[in-house]
Parts: C-alpha cells; structure tokens; sequence
C-alpha cells in the first residue's frame, strides 16, 4: 500500500507494472528465504539445462573425445599413449597414467554420455566455483547468501572465453580450478590441506606450481602433504599401469609437441608467444628460459607480499597467473581462473569507489578490470589470423591480438607488483 500526498492510504493498482514488479520481487525473495535448499537445486538444474541445450550431446568435444579413448584403453587393458592412433584427427593423451584410472569411467559411456556428462559436471563445478568465489570475498556473509550470490556469479562466468571454451572441449579445467580452492582457500580439515593440490598435479602436472606457493608462503607441513600426494598419485599410476607410467615419465613428459603445435594462437603461454614472433618453434631456449625466470622472480615476490598482507584470494589467482604464462603450453581454456580474477578485481573497484569516490586509484582499478573482463569476454586471440602458420604472421594490431591474453596476463601481474611494492602501501 501507499499514502497519498494527502494522506490517503491507497492500494496498488493491478497490473501496474512498478507494483507488480515490486510484488514478484517480494515474492521471490520469500521463497527464498522460506525454501533455500529447493530454490537453489531448481537454480542448478535450470542452469545444467540452459549448458546442456548449448552444448548438446550431438556436438563434438574433442578434448573429451581423446579422455574417452583413453579411459577406453584404461579398461581394454590397451596402451593410452597410441589409443588415438586409427581415429581420424584425434591427438594422443597427454596426462599422466593416474589421470587415465580417473578417466576409466568414461569407457563404460557411449560418446553422447560422456558429453552429458561432461557438461553437467562442468556446470555444476562453474556455480561452486562461483561460491567459493563469494565467500572468499565476503567471509562474513551467510551461507545462504554466498550460495545465491555465488550461483549468480557462476552463471556469468560463461560470459568469459576461456570458460566457454572449456564446454566446448569438454575439458577438466574447471573441475581442477574447484578442487585447488577448495584446499588453499582452507576449506578442507588443516590435516588434509594439501592432498588435493597434489591430486591436481597428479592429473595434470601444471596446479604442481601451488607447491611452490606453499613453499614460498612458508606452508611447508601442506607443500610436503601435496607433495606426498603427488608422489602417490605417481605410484598408482606405475602399480596399475607400469608400462604406460614408464613411457609417460621417461619420454611424453620431454616431448614438447605432443599436445599440439605452440605456434598456434590458442596458445597463450610465454613460449607460445616467444615462437610466434620467432616465427617457429624455438623448444627449450634462452630467450623463454629467461622470461620465466623473471616471471617466477617478480610473481612469487608479489605473491608472498599479498600473502603476508592477509591477500588470500589475490596471492591464489597471482600464483595462477604465473602458472599459465611459465607453462610450455597454456591454451585459452586454461585461463579460466580470469573467472575468480574478474570477480575480485570488479570487487576491488565497488570498495575503492565506496571509500574515495571517483579517485584516481577508483579510475585505475576500473580500467584495469575493464581491460580483463573485455579480453577474455570477447576471447580476443581468436580474432586475430589463425591456422596454417597464419599466427606467424601476424603484424600491427594482430600482434596484439594475438597474443592478447599473455599480454593481460602479464599487465595483471606487473599491476600487482607495482601495487604491493611496498608493505605500507594499500591496495
């Protein structure tokens, strides 16, 4: 009801598009509150849906398709090293033996299954992703609320590329982004912190550089409990598949071009970029050698100062980024820690308009969370020349765009640095 400017008290009027839409608000947030749990599984199966009717089990995922063959083989008892060779366009499987014994469901489903499959996991990973995102930044707030907001945020992460493009491929990225925040975000009993870091790293080598983070911020009883797990993860995988194991950690493990060419524009590592310009593969070479150094110099520094200055979730997502850009080959799906990234820096901006206004330091952090949210909305690198050697090429502003999320990446970092460079500056 509303009081008139003569005192009236009057009743809305039915159908009245203001009233209406207050009272379906209203009534929404009463549902909520009264039925959080039912509210929220509806939430989730809504969203599965809407991921599932994007990508149906009629399309191709390749990178799932090569965990199918390889799962296959797993039950087959047949190599997962050359379970490619016979299908047509289909790269070997480049993870350790461990992640294949994971993997081995996946041979009991048809193709289509393991796409569903895949998307509902997928899916329902993005949305505790988004909570953990949430209650990383909001430590205060009430699970119910970090859930809501949290599966808000999560339905927005498929705004962005490199999460996009892990649907489409039907990749693991996101499942292994969960299982790393929920151990260095400590949401596992102290005893355990750790254990999931080393079974990442056992699937697929590249969360190996969260023990250096351990490291570097003095958790050493978790960096030597990730460090166990990975070696047991290792262990299973020369028990169950010895010969597999021995090929894997003797010889796949030095072949640089096995997971595909690092020339290509989908790769937006250091060395992806360092090849481009050199206008080939350069393999193991000075030049990459000395920017990842730097890189592990400058990055783990800023790291550790985040870290000591309470910067939890910042410390986290530095250390990601120095993961893909020293990694030999980080494709744009592996970038999907821009997601949290997006999430923080957007934060970040409401604090410091909240507490200055429309300062100079509001202004900077609004650019530089407008620079990454663009990026890696739009996917820039794809819209630079691609295959056929065309990344060779590249001139101008293909320069850029090529190599658009290194550079962001690299900016985020620097920022970072340049911010943190002394411990009494704020941030």
């Amino acid at each position: 009801m509303t009081t008139s400017p003569v005192g009236i008290t009057t009743e809305p009027v039915l159908g009245d598009p203001v009233a209406t839409g207050s009272t379906t608000v209203q009534r929404l947030r009463a549902i909520v509150i009264r039925r959080p749990i039912l509210t929220l599984s509806l939430a989730a199966v809504v969203f599965v849906s809407v991921c599932l009717a994007f990508w149906p089990p009629a399309k191709e995922q390749y990178d799932l398709r090569v965990y199918v063959a390889a799962a296959d083989a797993v039950l087959h008892g047949r190599d997962i090293y050359t379970a490619n060779e016979g299908i047509y366009g289909l790269l070997g499987y480049t993870y350790p033996p461990f992640a294949a014994i994971l993997m081995a469901p996946l041979g009991l489903l048809s193709t289509g299954g393991g796409r569903v499959l895949m998307t509902v996991l997928n899916a329902l990973v993005l949305l505790l992703i988004g909570s953990l995102t949430v209650r990383a930044l909001r430590p205060r707030w009430s699970t119910r609320h970090v859930l809501v907001t949290g599966f808000i945020l999560g339905a927005a992460g498929l705004a962005l590329e490199p999460v996009r493009i892990t649907f489409h491929y039907g990749q693991i990225n996101l499942m292994l982004m969960a299982i790393l925040m929920i151990d260095l975000l400590g949401h596992l009993p102290p005893r355990y912190r750790g254990v999931l870091i080393g079974v990442a790293t056992g699937i697929k080598l590249t969360p190996g550089i969260f023990i250096i983070y351990l490291l570097v911020t003095r958790r050493y009883r978790e960096a030597l409990t990730a460090s166990a797990a990975t070696a047991g993860t290792m262990a299973l995988g020369f028990v169950v598949m010895p010969e597999a194991a021995w090929k894997f950690w003797g010889t796949y493990i030095f072949d640089p071009t096995r997971p595909g060419s690092s020339t290509l524009v989908t790769n937006q590592a250091l060395r992806g970029v360092i090849d481009r310009l050199s206008g080939g593969p350069q393999g193991i070479g000075s030049v990459w050698i000395a920017a990842v150094l730097i890189t592990l110099v400058v990055g783990f520094v800023t790291v550790r100062r985040a870290y000591d200055r309470g910067l939890l979730l910042e410390s986290i997502l530095l250390t990601a980024t120095i993961g893909v850009l020293v990694s030999p080959i980080s494709w744009t799906a592996h970038w999907v820690w821009a997601f949290p990234a997006t999430a923080l820096l957007w934060t970040r901006v409401a604090a410091s308009y909240r507490t200055t206004g429309r300062s100079r330091q509001f202004a900077v952090r609004a650019g530089l969370a407008a620079f990454v949210t663009l990026t890696f909305g739009i996917g820039l690198p794809w819209l630079a020349p691609h295959m056929h050697d065309k990344e060779l090429h590249h001139h101008g502003f293909q320069l850029y765009l090529g190599n658009s999320y290194t550079i962001c990446g690299a900016v985020v970092l620097l920022a970072a640095a340049y911010s943190l460079r002394r411990r009494s500056l704020k941030v």
